[in-house]
């Protein structure tokens, strides 16, 4: 599918060199890019239904930092 968005010009040279550097076109970059902040939304907002169906009738604003904290690989 074919999408044109509009990005500032200092965006434009982020992606253009990071592209560059990685050896991807600009749309592969910008694809993956978008792709990654559209499933950590998902996992995000996942993490909050499972805290609301273990009977938190209210998801403090720190839920999420919380999650991340229990997520990590511990030593």
């Amino acid at each position: 599918m074919r999408l044109t968005v509009h990005i500032p010009e200092d965006l434009a040279r982020l992606l253009r060199q990071a592209a560059e550097n990685e050896g991807k076109s600009m749309s592969a970059l910008t694809a993956e890019a978008l792709e990654a902040y559209l499933k950590e939304r998902r996992r995000r907002a996942l993490g909050l239904k499972v805290l609301e169906r273990a009977g938190k009738g209210r998801v403090a604003g720190e839920a999420h930092r919380l999650l991340e904290e229990g997520r990590r690989d511990r030593p």
